[in-house]
């Protein structure tokens, strides 16, 4: 299920999918964007509309809930943005505290 979330965010879900799985498919995405060739000018980041893109799995469970699946997906775009955009960058949902980001190679 892909939907708008927020301005221009979007919330791609894919329901038993796996983080190695979910990468690929973001790749898939990105690749699919960027071969439109949309021109866009006044992008400092490229000539043409490209995607950035933060990854999260999730196993439900009692101790991890939904809002963290957001969460990390979400500070995982902002990585992905950080570091230049046009990326994948995915996060572990298993360790408590602050994210280490997992760069797509």
């Amino acid at each position: 299920m892909l939907a708008r979330y927020g301005g221009e965010e979007f919330a791609c879900l894919l329901p038993e999918t796996g983080l190695g799985q979910a990468m690929r498919k973001a790749e898939e995405l990105g690749n699919a964007v960027q071969e439109l060739g949309i021109p866009h000018a006044s992008s400092g980041a490229a000539p043409i509309v490209t995607i950035s893109r933060g990854v999260a799995a999730l196993v439900p469970s009692t101790e991890l809930q939904a809002r963290e699946l957001v969460r990390i997906a979400d500070e995982m775009l902002y990585e992905a943005k950080r570091k230049g955009r046009n990326r994948t960058v995915s996060g572990p949902l298993d360790l408590p505290g602050p994210v280490t980001p997992t760069p797509s190679s």
